[in-house]
This record gives C-alpha cells, structure tokens and sequence, in this order.
C-alpha cells in the first residue's frame, strides 16, 4: 500500500464536493443493496494513523512532516508498524462485535485503496454511509488520533447517532472533545498537521454548552 502525503485541503469546507461524486454515490447504492435491516453498526478505525503511528515516530526520531518525503524503507516500516496493527486491531474487533450481537458491522478498513480518490472522497463516502445507514458507531482504540475518526465522531454526534467505545460504554460528547484536545497536544508534538483536529474540535464544542477546556500537562 502506498502511503499518500496528507490533503492540506480547505478544511472550511468540511468535505461538502467530491471530483469523484459518481463513483462515491454507485459505492453507496451497493451498501444500499445489503444494508436492508436496522441496527447496522459502524467502527471507525484509525488504519495509517493512531497513537501506533505517534510511537513509531518516537521510536525512529522523525516526525509527521519527515514522513511526507520519506523512502521506501520508511513506508514498508509504516506499513508494518502501523498500518497492519491497526488493521489487525480493528477487525478482531469488529469480528466479535459481528459474533456477540449477530448484526451487520460495517468494517471501513476492508476497503482497498482507490488510487484517485483523496482523503476528503473518503470522508464524504463514510460520512453518506454513516447519515444514511448507521444506528451506532464503535470507535476503536486511539481514534482521537485519526482525523478520519475524529470526523466521523463528529458526523456521529451531529446526527444524534450514539457513541461507543471499545468496551462498550457511551463515548459522549465531552469525553469525546477532551480525549481529541489531548491528542492534539501530542500529534503537535511531532510537528502534525492540526488544522483539520482543530476545526472539528471547534464544531465539537460548539455542540457542548457545558465545555471547559480540559487541564492538559
């Protein structure tokens, strides 16, 4: 898998228009065709991200801008460091959520890779997929740090669609947006690109009327 630079798209925008508009909307009229019965689930799952990547980082001394031009070496080592995990994480999970409650459970790390499509083209499809189809959403360990799942937490929360964990416990609001200010402290610390954390942390609080920013060390 190639690890593609990070869109520093207008984050403005939140993903509202796709170039690939065509092709995202025959996608959803497949899950359309499955997705027939209600309780369907959705995990979102960091995959080239999380806090695997932040390790990483420390372990080899470079940080997230390093990354963007780095050789081969460095993607195969992501790949194995970072993105495997994850996958793996993320779909023995998902496995037994499938066992435990017999419902259907959308797993977005199955997906390839669709070489023209950009990260927003993906944020638009699981956010259409979530809007349209989804009655929960489980967030996977160390989602904070993914803009993916932060997005899709928002688009969750936005949309009055509960919020779980891991262990199956409500994830709420103000939990949500003190753990993604943590992460935004430590994904700074390795020089990250915050812009896009930090506009759906805004949108976040501006859904909160009791939010007070929390003590971070």
């Amino acid at each position: 898998m190639i690890i593609n630079k990070v869109d520093r798209y207008n984050s403005q925008e939140l993903v509202n228009t796709s170039a690939n508009k065509v092709t995202i909307n025959a996608m959803l009229e497949v899950y359309k065709s499955v997705l027939n019965q209600d309780g369907v689930l959705y995990c979102s799952a960091p995959v080239t991200s999380g806090k695997r990547h932040i390790d990483w980082l420390e372990r080899i001394g470079k940080n997230f801008v390093d990354i963007d031009s780095a050789d081969k070496n460095y993607h195969e080592s992501h790949f194995m460091e970072v993105i495997e995990p994850n996958r793996k994480h993320a779909q023995r999970f998902i496995w037994q959520l499938r066992e435990q409650t017999e419902k259907i459970v959308i797993d977005p790390t199955a997906l390839p890779p669709i070489p023209e499509w950009k990260q927003q083209d993906w944020h638009l499809f699981w956010r259409q997929v979530i809007e349209r189809y989804v009655n929960t959403v489980f967030l996977i360990n160390d989602w904070q740090y993914s803009n993916g799942c932060v997005y899709e937490f928002w688009v969750a929360q936005k949309n009055g669609i509960p919020t779980l964990n891991e262990d199956k416990q409500t994830l709420g609001l103000a939990a949500g947006i003190e753990m993604i200010a943590e992460a935004i402290v430590k994904v700074k610390q390795r020089d990250g690109n915050i812009t896009f954390f930090e506009e759906i942390l805004d949108r976040l609080k501006s859904h909160s009327t009791s939010f007070t920013t929390p003590n971070i060390r």
